[in-house]
């Protein structure tokens, strides 16, 4: 079984900083729809859950390959949270990345 990189070229990390500068819009709402949910008590929250919710409920102009919002991308998008909001590091489960 070959590698992400093996197969495309560049790390999962390389792509998903290309798709977050083409697409600040994802992380706006990332961000719009975790902070609504701990304002609402929400203590733990799905990455892929919010990245669902935005890819079902807007449409999206989007640039990059053709799953719009990659699912590789979305442990990316917790940890870009985190990082940026420390004091919320609990609200996402984190593993240990692979790649």
């Amino acid at each position: 079984m070959s590698t992400y990189f093996e197969y495309t070229g560049n790390t999962i990390q390389e792509r998903f900083e290309e798709f977050d500068n083409k697409n600040p819009l994802v992380w706006n709402l990332f961000k719009q729809q975790v902070q609504k949910a701990i304002s609402r008590g929400k203590k733990k929250l799905s990455a892929k859950t919010i990245l669902g919710f935005i890819r079902w409920n807007l449409t999206l102009a989007t640039t990059g390959d053709e799953f719009k919002i990659n699912d590789i991308f979305t442990s990316r998008y917790s940890r870009k949270y985190i990082n940026q909001f420390p004091e919320h590091k609990e609200v996402f489960e984190l593993r240990n990345l692979r790649s």
